[in-house]
């Protein structure tokens, strides 16, 4: 049980910090986001989904619009 949850922290972890890569934050930022998706996973994901989704919409990408 135990390591299916830190196998899932871990995930949540490394695309956390190539999300944060992909915005363009500083290496601080990315390390901040990696510890934060190893300790709170999943949420952290949705954190940095809603920063992806508002610089698609600010560089009018089709991720950005809705309908």
């Amino acid at each position: 049980m135990n390591t299916g949850i830190v196998v899932s922290n871990l995930s949540c972890a490394v695309i956390s910090a190539k999300w944060a890569l992909d915005l363009g934050f500083s290496q601080i930022r990315q390390i901040i986001f990696l510890i934060g998706g190893l300790l709170f996973g999943p949420i952290m994901l949705l954190i940095l989904y809603v920063f992806l989704i508002n610089k698609a919409k600010k560089e009018g990408q089709s991720g950005g619009k809705a309908f």
